[in-house]
C-alpha cells in the first residue's frame, strides 16, 4: 500500500463504516448521569460567548477532583451551537471526537508496527488496527452516552500526546521519523512541548489521562531497546520517567502515608472494601478482556454490578485463578520481551490503562468506558500478529479478508447495540434482558414502570428484586415500599422501618440511597397521598442516615436538608427547628441558621428570627445566594409585622 491516493482511500472508508456503526443511536435521548452532569446544569446552557460565561460553564462541574473544566466547557459549546439541549447536535460532537480518535490510533499504529519492523505492512497494520478499535461495540457508550465525551475527549488528548512522544523520541534516536544527521534535541523539542500540552488538556478533561506517562514508559521498554547508539536517547527518556512517573509515585505514596483518609474515606459509601476491590478487578480484568476478544449482545451492557465480589482468594474461587492467571500473564509478557515485543506491549498497555480506575480508587466495580484507550494494546497486538503470520506464511490476502470479516463482525454488533440507545426504554429493556442478576438493571425497570408506565406494582416487584440482589443497598428498599403504596397497599409495616432505618444507620450509604431518600422528600412536600402516608417513616430514616458515622460531609448535609425542607413544606415547624439547629451545631453552615429564623418566623418569633438573621448577615464568607435568602426573609418578617393587628404589637 504504497500509493497515498489508495491509503487515504482506505482510512476514509474505515471512517465511513465507524460512523455507520454509531448513525441509529444518534437521534436517541440524553439518558442517566446526563441529565446531572449537562440538562440540569444551568451554567452549561450558554447564550453567549463571554469571557465570565465561558469560565463559568468550564467551572459548573464537579465530578473528580479537579471538575473536568474541558468536558464542561465542550458541553456548553454545543449547547450554544445547537441553540439547545439537542441530543443530536451533542451526540454528534461525541462521533466527530471517536474518528478523529481513530485517526491518531492509525498514525500511532503505523509508527508503533514500523518501529517492530513491520516495513511496508505497517500501513495495513495500522488500517485494521483502527478500524476494529473504532467499530468495537465497547467504545459505544464512548460515543452516544453524551457524558462520557470525558472519557473520549480526554482520550484524544492521551493519543495526541502518545503520537508526540513518539515522534520526539525517534528525534533523540533510534527511530524512522529523523535521519541520524538532524541535530536530534532542537527538533525533539517541539514534539515534547507538545506532548506536554496535551497531557495537561487530558488531565484537565478526565483524570485517567494522568495515566499518560505510564502508557509512554511501556511503549519504550517495549520498543526501544538500550543500544551504544542509542543511549543518548534513553538517559533522555530515563530522566523524563523519573520526573513524569517516579517523582509523582513517591509524592502520592508519602501523601497517603500522612493522610490515608484521602483513598480510604471514599470507601465509607461503598459495599466493598479495598481489599475485597482488589480481588475482584483481578476477575473483572479478565471480564474485560474476554469482552474485548468476544463481544456478544449478550454480555455486554450499560451495568455490570451483577459481577459479583470477591471477598478471598477462594471466595469465589475464581479470584485465585484470575491472579494465577495475571501472574502468569506478566511473567510471560516479561519473558517475551524481546522475542515478542508486540505480545509484551499488548499486556502492559492494557493493564497500564487500568492503574487507575481499576486498582484502588473507589469507584464502582465495572464500566464498559474503562477499556476506551486500554483495549488499543490488545487489539494492536492481535492484529500485528496476525499481519506477522500472514508475511511469513505468505497468505496477505487470507488474513486481509480475516481482518475484514472481524471489522463487520464488530461493525454489525456496534450497529445492533447502537439500535438500542435510540430510546431510553430500549436500553433500560435490553439491559434487564441480558443482565437480570444486575440490581441496577432491576431497579432501572422499576423506574421504567413506575415513572414512565403507571404501573407501581410491577415496578414495586422489580424493586424488590434489586434489594434482594443487593441487600446492603436500602434504597431498593425504600423505593419498593413507596411503589406498593402508590399501587394501593399497605404502607411500610413496622419491621420494614427498622430494617431500613438500621441499615442506613449501620451500613453504606451509597448515592443511590441518598437520590431515593431525596425523591421521596420531594415527593412527600407535594399532595401525593403514597408519600404523605410516608412523612413518619421518611423523616426517622433520614435521622437514621444522619446518624451513620460513615456518612461523608456532603451527603450528610444532604440529609439534613431535606428533613429541615420536609418539616417546612409540611408545617412541622418546631420538630424542623429541633432538627436545623442540631444541623448547625454539627456544620457551622450559615444555610441552617438561615432555615432556623424562617422557622422561628413560621412560629410567629418575629423578634427572635429577625436577631437571628442580624447574626447571620455579620458571619463571614456568606455567599450571594446567602445574602439573597437573608433578604428575602428580611422582607418577609418585614411584611408579618406590618400583617399584626396594633394590640398584638410589643408596645414601643
Amino acid at each position: 500500500m504504497k500509493a497515498w491516493p489508495v491509503r487515504w482511500a482506505c482510512l476514509a472508508g474505515a471512517l465511513a463504516l465507524v460512523a455507520l456503526a454509531y448513525l441509529p443511536g444518534l437521534r436517541g435521548p440524553f439518558v442517566f448521569d446526563d441529565f446531572p452532569n449537562i440538562l440540569n446544569n444551568p451554567a452549561v446552557a450558554l447564550t453567549g460567548l463571554t469571557p465570565q460565561a465561558l469560565l463559568t460553564a468550564a467551572l459548573s462541574n464537579h465530578s473528580g477532583p479537579l471538575g473536568r473544566p474541558l468536558a464542561a466547557l465542550s458541553f456548553g459549546l454545543d449547547h450554544y451551537r445547537a441553540g439547545g439541549f439537542y441530543p443530536l447536535a451533542f451526540k454528534l460532537t461525541n462521533l466527530a471526537i471517536h474518528l478523529l480518535n481513530v485517526l491518531l490510533v492509525y498514525a500511532i499504529a503505523v509508527r508503533l508496527a514500523r518501529r517492530l519492523g513491520a516495513g511496508e505492512g505497517a500501513v495495513a497494520v495500522g488500517l485494521f488496527c483502527a478500524l476494529l478499535w473504532g467499530l468495537h461495540p465497547l467504545q459505544l457508550t464512548s460515543v452516544l452516552y453524551v457524558v462520557q465525551r470525558m472519557t473520549s475527549l480526554a482520550g484524544t488528548f492521551t493519543l495526541a500526546a502518545v503520537l508526540c512522544w513518539i515522534e520526539a523520541r525517534a528525534r533523540w534516536g533510534g527511530g524512522d521519523a529523523a535521519p541520524a544527521s538532524v541535530p536530534t534535541h532542537r527538533t525533539a523539542f517541539p514534539w515534547l512541548l507538545a506532548c506536554g500540552g496535551f497531557f495537561v488538556l487530558g488531565v484537565f478533561t478526565k483524570e485517567n489521562a494522568i495515566l499518560l506517562p505510564l502508557y509512554l514508559a511501556v511503549i519504550e521498554w517495549c520498543l526501544w531497546r538500550p543500544t551504544a547508539v542509542d543511549d543518548a536517547g534513553r538517559r533522555a527518556a530515563n530522566r523524563f520517567f523519573m520526573l513524569t512517573l517516579l517523582a509523582p509515585l513517591l509524592v502520592g505514596l508519602a501523601l497517603l502515608a500522612v493522610r490515608p483518609g484521602l483513598l480510604l474515606d471514599g470507601y465509607a459509601s461503598r459495599p466493598f472494601t479495598l481489599g475485597e476491590r482488589l480481588l475482584t478487578e483481578a476477575r473483572v480484568l479478565w471480564v474485560y478482556v474476554g469482552l474485548i476478544a468476544l463481544p456478544t449482545p449478550a454480555r455486554l451492557g450499560l451495568y455490570h454490578d451483577d459481577i459479583e465480589f470477591s471477598t478471598w482468594l477462594l471466595d469465589p474461587w475464581t479470584t485465585l485463578l484470575a491472579l494465577d492467571g495475571w501472574a502468569l500473564a506478566l511473567g510471560a509478557a516479561f519473558l517475551l520481551r524481546r522475542r515478542a515485543p508486540v505480545f509484551t506491549f499488548g499486556v502492559l498497555w492494557f493493564l497500564a490503562g487500568h492503574a487507575l480506575e481499576s486498582t484502588l480508587v473507589p469507584l464502582e466495580i465495572a464500566h464498559e468506558h474503562r477499556n476506551y484507550l486500554p483495549s488499543l494494546g490488545l487489539i494492536f497486538a492481535a492484529v500485528y500478529g496476525v499481519a506477522a503470520l500472514a508475511r511469513r506464511m505468505g497468505h496477505r490476502p487470507v488474513y486481509g479478508a480475516l481482518g475484514l470479516a472481524a471489522g463487520a463482525a464488530l461493525g454489525f454488533c456496534t450497529f445492533g447495540q447502537a439500535a438500542a440507545w435510540a430510546s431510553d426504554e430500549a436500553i433500560i429493556e435490553a439491559l434487564h434482558r441480558h443482565h437480570p442478576r444486575s440490581p441496577s438493571a432491576q431497579q432501572m425497570m422499576g423506574e421504567l414502570m413506575f415513572k414512565r408506565y403507571g404501573q407501581p406494582a410491577r415496578a414495586a416487584a422489580h424493586y424488590q428484586r434489586a434489594a434482594e440482589l443487593a441487600p446492603w443497598e436500602a434504597g431498593y428498599a425504600i423505593r419498593a415500599i413507596w411503589a406498593r403504596r402508590a399501587a394501593g397497599e399497605l404502607g411500610p409495616t413496622e419491621v420494614e422501618v427498622q430494617a431500613i432505618a438500621q441499615a442506613l444507620r449501620e451500613r453504606p450509604v451509597p448515592p443511590t440511597t441518598l437520590i431515593a431518600l431525596q425523591n421521596l422528600a420531594d415527593c412527600a412536600r407535594t399532595d401525593d397521598v403514597a408519600c404523605r402516608d410516608m412523612l413518619a417513616a421518611l423523616l426517622y430514616w433520614l435521622d437514621a442516615a444522619q446518624a451513620n458515622p460513615r456518612l461523608a460531609a456532603m451527603p450528610r448535609q444532604q440529609v439534613w436538608m431535606s428533613y429541615g425542607q420536609v418539616c417546612l413544606e409540611t408545617e412541622r415547624y418546631a420538630q424542623g427547628l429541633v432538627w436545623v439547629q442540631s444541623a448547625y451545631r454539627h456544620s457551622g453552615l450559615p444555610v441552617y441558621r438561615l432555615m432556623e429564623a424562617n422557622f422561628l418566623m413560621l412560629q410567629g418569633d418575629l423578634d427572635g428570627a429577625a436577631a437571628l438573621l442580624a447574626d447571620v448577615a455579620r458571619m463571614p464568607h456568606l455567599t450571594a445566594e446567602d445574602r439573597e435568602h437573608i433578604a428575602v426573609l428580611d422582607g418577609a418578617i418585614t411584611a408579618r409585622r406590618a400583617q399584626k393587628p396594633p394590640a398584638d404589637r410589643a408596645p414601643g
